[in-house]
């Protein structure tokens, strides 16, 4: 074991003046290693002329109290099991499990020091950023790499950090804004940051974006692996208002020092082969706008950011001619017509809730047959996440606003949510993100999680003076489960005849 562990009054003291304990702050550093708390203090002198300071106190699971103090060159060291007993000098005879304790802690405090003295990123500083959430599986496996061969020394640019929310604040400093992103990395040497941002409680599952350094906030990744697939072409992002992409040339073959090991790495934890071209990353950062862009726009538009450039395609795709578009030649509700031209002044009226145009091949996710194309119309974005609202042509000679209307999800599958458009237009009243879990249609039971829709009361009104509809109380009992009720399994027989792939 090396010295530095060792539990004497040079290294007591080396850790006490560490520039990494304030010297002002005589409330000290506050550190958290589970359920562990921690306050290391420099020496000060009180308004009394007491000297105070000048130790360590550990409060574990709210019960065990260690406390650590130098005092005339001589180190202190006592415990307290629980509250009600008194405090005890901690020596040989005290209990092994105590001891142990007490020196796990204590290394886990000199390594901290020393990380953070070397202008490394502890594990316990990274985790802090995330909050109440936990690390992503990746990002931890990343973090034990990183730790082994250094930041910047396996994809160009790339810096597992800890990052406080000042790069954040410059484009807005409302909470909700603030609190919607963990930046978690350098994405560049001119100080361009990748974040995740925060659309489900399992980070794993929440997309990548970046913030440049000069500017531009732009989708990267729809989740932690595939960033772990680009980093492996070890090139830094571009990063503008416009775009963010990779390029490397046919002619720029430089490689970073650990890059082989990082590739085999990738390779025997998430089985990722190497991108080998600007094509190949352009293809991931494509996936993840193609089902994030529309979500993240109307989110930064929310919080007046600007949007000018780098959205055009989404802007195009809310015209109303692209929406139009979508029934191919087939009558457009005109509840849904009404609805657009609600919408173009209404901006965030139903959690995530837009009608926009779609291109049909985006039901190839689900299956190739013609048959299933043709006969499922989007029409509507579901969910920040990228599902969409869709009508099914069950072929029965119907008008388009009394076909069943369906939900598709690229992750969990499809299901029935409403019997014709008025029904789902009742079931938007109810302000919830509706979500699949595998391929059941499912709504939050937790209302008060969610602030509500800006414009969530002009749409309830909007739909009581245009179609004399009441909000919906009771969403399953009233539209979910009737629609289900009534056309499930016709469905479900419809689908798998025409899925085979499934």
């Amino acid at each position: 074991m090396e010295k530095k562990y060792d539990f004497t009054t040079e290294n007591f003291t080396r850790i006490i003046n560490s520039d990494t304990v304030p010297a002002h702050d005589h409330n000290g550093l506050d550190l958290e290693f589970g359920d562990t708390e921690i306050t290391i203090k420099k020496p000060y002198i009180d308004a009394d002329g007491e000297e105070m300071g000048n130790s360590i106190f550990i409060l574990h699971d709210n019960t065990l109290c260690i406390s650590m103090r130098s005092e005339g060159g001589f180190l202190f060291t006592f415990y307290r099991e629980n509250e009600n007993e008194s405090f005890k000098n901690l020596e040989a005879g005290s209990p092994d499990s105590i001891k142990e304790f007490t020196w796990q802690i204590w290394t886990k405090i000199v390594n901290y020091i020393d990380d953070m003295n070397a202008g490394k990123t502890p594990f316990h500083a990274f985790r802090e950023q995330f909050g109440i959430y936990s690390v992503p599986y990746d990002l931890e496996k990343l973090f034990e790499f990183e730790k082994e061969y250094g930041g910047g020394s396996y994809a160009d640019g790339f810096y597992l950090n800890a990052i406080d929310k000042t790069g954040l604040k410059t484009y807005s400093e409302e909470e909700g804004f603030l609190n919607s992103f963990i930046e978690f990395a350098t994405a560049t040497g001119g100080g361009s940051i990748y974040a995740i941002w925060v659309i489900n409680e399992n980070l794993d599952k929440c997309p990548i974006v970046v913030f440049g350094d000069e500017g531009g906030i732009h989708l990267v990744a729809k989740n932690t692996t595939d960033l772990i697939h680009l980093l492996g072409y070890d090139v830094e992002i571009f990063v503008d208002w416009s775009s963010a992409y990779f390029y490397k040339g046919g002619e720029n073959d430089n490689r970073s020092e650990h890059r082989d090991a990082f590739l085999a790495w990738s390779k025997t934890n998430f089985g990722l082969e190497p991108v080998r071209t600007d094509e190949e990353a352009a293809a991931i950062v494509q996936v993840a706008s193609d089902q994030y862009a529309d979500s993240l726009y109307d989110f930064l538009i929310k919080y007046d950011i600007d949007v000018e450039e780098g959205y055009e395609t989404v802007q195009k795709h809310r015209s109303f001619e692209a929406f139009e578009k979508n029934f191919q030649g087939r009558e457009t509700p005109q509840e849904l017509v009404s609805l657009y031209a609600f919408q173009q002044s209404h901006a965030n009226y139903s959690q995530y809730f837009l009608l926009r145009g779609y291109d049909s091949s985006i039901l190839k996710t689900w299956s190739q047959s013609d048959a299933f194309i043709s006969a499922v119309i989007p029409f509507a974005r579901a969910t920040s996440f990228g599902a969409c609202y869709a009508l099914w042509d069950e072929r029965l000679g119907k008008e388009t606003k009394d076909m069943p209307v369906i939900v598709l999800d690229r992750e969990n599958g499809i299901d029935v949510v409403a019997e014709n458009v008025l029904q789902l237009l009742r079931l938007l009243t109810y302000d919830i993100e509706p979500v699949l879990d595998g391929e059941c249609f499912k709504l939050s039971n937790d209302k008060d999680s969610y602030s509500l829709s800006n414009n969530i009361d002009a749409y309830r009104s909007w739909l009581t003076d245009n179609f004399k509809i009441a909000p919906v109380e009771e969403p399953y009992e009233e539209i979910i489960d009737p629609a289900q009720a009534k056309f499930s399994d016709a469905f479900w027989h419809w689908e798998n005849l025409h899925r085979p792939d499934k």
